[in-house]
């Protein structure tokens, strides 16, 4: 008998949620893919019907559901995007649990760790969390050139922003700062973080050190309000530091690029050619890719419910000024 994974059979995925972010990225990354006969968008679910509507004459979506539980009762689907606001992710998840179908959803995986680590012991399909840094092609080279650090001892992220104001910025957004930390450098096991508040505006910001489980340690820095907007990592060795300028949506460093020095010199430096658009660069395309992948052999995810949950526990943490773990 032929597995889908064998077969050319496009992934049949219903959408959920066609909010701002779906309609930027997710619907033109999933129509590139059925272009490809990777995926059919086989129908689209939206608490406003009108724009379902709209939605779905734009990208032929066949079918636009009137009703959550219409969509639950389509025998003709094979796994669901849900693109929907953290705060009603858990409950929509919870619904779709009784299809035993794999998951794809947008990042924070729930508006609290308790949510997060909810999430990762219910959810037993494959699933991939849309923590996009962890795709990027550029922040993957990254990540293989820090693998290859012997003594990598030190690491540091600089997630800024220019007036982003609004609630939950670190578990919301500066979230995906901690998450790539985590890719690059293993799970975080403590945290101590310094917050200060601009009298200005009356804006929090935050400094947090961190140990690594590998005993390495790190500096993360979250500013929402400042005169850049950039995210930066740095990995440091005894004879090798490389940095990533990160041409994320809504920072300045573009095209985005690596360098690496050694013994007090610049060694080379790499940029991202951005081939492909931004749909590539961002990782959008790739993350679906390994979702797509997942859903057809039933195997494991870069980006899922299990290791999201620990970097949810790390940034209610930084955001409440709360210690964690150990720090030795």
């Amino acid at each position: 008998m032929t597995s889908r994974a064998e077969s050319r059979n496009p992934l049949r995925i219903a959408v959920i949620g066609a909010g701002e972010w779906a309609r930027q990225y997710h619907l033109p990354a999933l129509a590139v893919l059925a272009k490809e006969s990777a995926v059919e968008i086989a129908g689209i679910w939206n608490r406003t019907v009108e724009t379902a509507d709209r939605v779905a004459r734009q990208y032929s979506i066949r079918r636009v559901y009137r009703a959550f539980e219409d969509l639950l009762a389509d025998e003709h689907l094979d796994c669901f995007a849900v693109l929907v606001n953290s705060n009603v992710l858990m409950e929509v998840i919870g619904k779709l649990l009784v299809r035993g179908l794999p998951i794809f959803t947008e990042k924070p995986p729930g508006s609290t760790y308790q949510e997060a680590l909810m999430l990762a012991d219910r959810v037993k399909v494959p699933n991939v969390v849309a923590f996009n840094r962890r795709y990027m092609p550029i922040n993957r080279r990254f990540k293989q050139l820090a693998d290859g650090i012997a003594g990598a001892y030190f690491a540091e992220c600089r997630f800024y922003r220019n007036e982003r104001l609004y609630d939950r910025f670190v578990r919301e957004t500066g979230v995906h700062g901690i998450n790539y930390m985590e890719y690059v450098c293993g799970p975080i096991r403590a945290v101590r973080t310094e917050t200060g508040r601009i009298a200005a505006n009356g804006s929090d910001y935050w400094i947090s050190s961190v140990i690594f489980e590998s005993g390495s340690r790190g500096i993360l820095k979250f500013f929402p309000c400042c005169g850049s907007s950039v995210e930066r990592y740095e990995v440091h060795g005894q004879k090798t530091s490389i940095y990533l300028h990160c041409p994320q949506s809504y920072t300045s460093d573009h095209p985005g690029r690596i360098e690496i020095h050694e013994k007090g010199g610049l060694l080379s430096a790499h940029h991202d050619d951005e081939e492909g658009g931004p749909l590539v660069s961002m990782g959008i395309i790739d993350e679906y890719r390994d979702f797509i992948r997942a859903a057809g052999d039933r195997s494991s995810t870069e980006s899922n419910f299990h290791n999201a949950a620990n970097t949810m526990r790390v940034a209610e943490a930084i955001e409440a000024g709360a210690s964690l773990g150990t720090w030795q």
